[in-house]
């Protein structure tokens, strides 16, 4: 939820410390005229230069750097612990410490309005093909019909698991019945927050990225658009191209809402972008 249209900010409506720090920036400023980066700064005993750096990406909020914003936004002492779990989760290096770090957001979170996916909604990214029927439900000619379904399905999946997906999904209320019995969607687009629920998400990425693999022998280079580029860059331009990957996935799903024409095929567009080479400390920008 963007806290800037609240008429107060929220710390647990974040799970990213740059995100919170930048939204907590522009509602101080709408708020308060002189608000300012060297206001701030003063306020916090912390150079204004860092606290853009941290905004930007190109440093990492540490500790007690935290605990200084927190005194100076004037938040209490359970929600100075929240944002110390979410710089703890978001610094987090493994698996098994976002976990730790994970348990204690869902903790301190309480009743906020941030949404997390429940168990419930786990269930529809367990596998790569709950997505792929979801959005076969829209071409022209789909069939409720699960051999039909299972069989126009690439690689194939069985009946049984066909049926259980839509199971789920009409669970979930993913998917609904309109006034005449007949499959539709109950939203235009499913996302999910970036950083969050990533680590939930961890298995369905596996799985699409182990398709766009298979993609590669099984259809024809004009069948398929795969690519890939080794770049060598800054830490500040990495920043800029997950920001640039982020809004072009945006570009495109307002292109395919704006669509007027009835779907008439499934498609998977992945995006990666990761190291290759480990990188200096002195790149990273780590706040001590």
């Amino acid at each position: 939820m963007n806290s800037k249209s609240l008429q107060c900010f929220n710390v647990y409506d974040y799970s990213d410390y740059r995100i919170l720090l930048k939204e907590y920036y522009e509602f101080q400023k709408k708020r308060i005229r002189s608000f300012s980066y060297r206001y701030f700064a003063v306020k916090s005993g912390v150079s204004a230069s860092l606290f853009s750096d941290i905004v930007e990406g190109r440093r990492r909020l540490s500790i007690p750097v935290m605990k200084k914003y927190a005194a100076a936004m004037n938040i209490s002492q359970k929600e100075t612990d929240y944002f110390g779990a979410v710089v703890k989760f978001n610094n987090s290096k493994t698996t098994d410490e976002k976990n730790v770090h994970l348990t204690e957001l869902l903790r301190l979170r309480g009743n906020s309005s941030i949404k997390f996916i429940d168990k419930s909604q786990y269930e529809f990214f367990r596998t790569w093909y709950h997505s792929a029927l979801r959005e076969m439900v829209t071409l022209p000619d789909f069939k409720e019909d699960y051999e039909w379904i299972a069989c126009k399905c690439i690689p194939r999946i069985t009946v049984s698991q066909a049926k259980k997906s839509f199971e789920i999904m009409l669970q979930l209320g993913i998917l609904r019945r309109n006034k005449n019995g007949i499959l539709e969607l109950s939203d235009a687009v499913i996302s999910s927050e970036y950083e969050m629920k990533s680590l939930i998400l961890r298995n369905f990425q596996s799985e699409v990225i182990e398709l766009a693999r298979n993609a590669l022998e099984r259809f024809e280079p004009a069948e398929r658009e795969i690519s890939s580029l080794t770049l060598g860059v800054s830490r500040h331009c990495y920043i800029r191209i997950k920001e640039r990957i982020r809004s072009f996935k945006e570009d495109l799903l307002k292109m395919v809402l704006e669509d007027t024409t009835r779907s008439e095929m499934v498609c998977q567009c992945n995006f990666q972008l990761f190291p290759l080479v480990e990188a200096d400390s002195t790149i990273t920008g780590d706040t001590q």
